[in-house]
C-alpha cells in the first residue's frame, strides 16, 4: 500500500512539474514594434513595419495577439491576429490566425522548448492551400523576440523555403 502511494505521489508530481499553462507563454504580454521581412533573401523579398499588442483574453484561458503592419513597398495595411490557449490532452499550445486579407486561417500546434528557449510551431495539416508551415519563436531576450517560419509543399519534404523573418522588440 505504501509503495503504491509513493508511486501515486511521483507519478502526480512529475506530471505537475511537466504541465504547462497559458502562464508559461507570459512573456508574448505586452506592445511591440515588429519589422517582418517576407520571402527574405529572395527578389521577391519586402518588408511589413508595424504593431504588435498581446493581452490576456477571456478570463486570463488564453493570449490574443492584435497586429497592424504596412507593407512599405505599396503603403497597403495589413491586420491579423493570433489566438493562443493551451490544450491538456494534446500537451501543446494551439494557435490559430486570422488575417483580414487571407481567406483561410492558420492553425498551429506550438511546443514550447524552455531549454532552449523557443517555441516551436507545426500546422497539423497543410494550411495555405497544398503548403505545410513550420516557424520557431526565440524568447531567449523576452524584450526581443524572433520569429522564422518556413512552408513546403509537403510535409516530409527537404526542401522549405523561408517565408518569413519577424522581429518584434518590446515598448512596454
Amino acid at each position: 500500500m505504501q509503495k503504491s502511494i509513493l508511486i501515486f505521489l511521483v507519478f502526480v508530481t512529475s506530471n505537475t512539474l511537466l504541465s504547462q499553462s497559458i502562464k508559461d507563454l507570459d512573456f508574448l504580454i505586452g506592445s511591440w514594434n515588429i519589422e517582418e521581412t517576407i520571402l527574405p533573401g529572395t527578389d521577391r523579398a519586402y518588408q511589413e513595419i508595424g504593431t504588435r499588442n498581446c493581452e490576456y483574453y477571456l478570463n486570463g484561458q488564453f493570449i490574443r495577439c492584435e497586429s497592424e503592419t504596412t507593407i512599405q513597398k505599396t503603403g497597403r495595411k495589413r491586420y491579423y491576429s493570433y489566438i493562443i490557449n493551451y490544450d491538456d490532452k494534446e500537451g501543446c499550445f494551439r494557435a490559430t490566425n486570422f488575417a483580414h486579407d487571407f481567406p483561410l486561417h492558420g492553425q498551429f500546434k506550438w511546443f514550447l522548448d524552455k531549454e532552449n528557449e523557443r517555441i516551436i510551431a507545426i500546422t497539423p495539416k497543410n494550411v495555405i492551400e497544398d503548403r505545410f508551415f513550420r516557424a520557431t519563436i526565440s524568447y531567449a531576450d523576452r524584450d526581443k523576440l524572433v520569429w522564422n517560419g518556413w512552408a513546403s509543399v509537403f510535409e516530409k519534404d527537404k526542401d522549405w523555403i523561408q517565408i518569413f523573418n519577424d522581429v518584434a522588440t518590446r515598448t512596454e
